[in-house]
């Protein structure tokens, strides 16, 4: 496989992603706000956001020389991120959301990819940029997941956690007690 096509693969991959959100958005509508989170534009845009290095790393890779064995294998991780993510939000439904809003009709869901991690998305996400840092043997995308991806995404989480606490109360914080924010079996 040349660098070209897998460039494209993890293009494509991240695609999964994307097409997952815009189809949920589609599907769900317009919908009454029940509670609407005052965090900050920057983490409620979380989702486009963290995009951005990706998009940066791919155009300007800034390229490491890798063994084609650990590309490929960067690759894989890509795609099984990317669909983990699209787990997650098919999972969710029409409680899907790029802000941290709760609506009408939304419902604390803990099954599926979420009895893994309480936020699957993002680590569906974090773990594709590793993994399109292999594919694309990008120095770049290594060093802005490191500084900007990776601790964006636990703000975000942090943020989100308080306000799915403030929406459904205890049933949240046992949900919070029994699974990990991120890293699957992490306790």
């Amino acid at each position: 496989m040349d660098d070209r096509a897998l460039r494209i693969a993890v293009l494509l991959a991240a695609h999964i992603i994307f097409l997952s959100a815009g189809a949920l958005r589609i599907l769900r509508g317009q919908r009454k706000h029940l509670l609407e989170s005052q965090a900050a534009w920057y983490l409620q845009y979380y989702p486009p956001l963290v995009w951005i290095p990706f998009v940066v790393a791919y155009f300007f890779p800034v390229a490491i020389d890798l063994p084609m064995a650990l590309r490929l294998a960067g690759l894989a991780i890509a795609v099984a991120s990317a669909l983990f993510a699209a787990w997650g939000m098919w999972s969710l439904g029409t409680s899907y959301g790029i802000r941290m809003d709760l609506y009408e009709g939304h419902r604390l869901v803990t099954g599926g990819p979420y009895r893994i991690t309480r936020h699957p998305m993002y680590l569906g996400i974090v773990s594709f940029h590793v993994g399109a840092t292999l594919a694309m043997e990008s120095l770049a995308l290594l060093v802005i997941t490191l500084v900007y991806v990776i601790p964006f995404t636990a703000v975000r989480i942090r943020v989100e956690d308080r306000v799915l606490a403030a929406g459904f109360g205890d049933e949240f914080r046992m949900f919070a007690r029994r699974v990990p924010a991120l890293v699957p079996f992490g306790r």
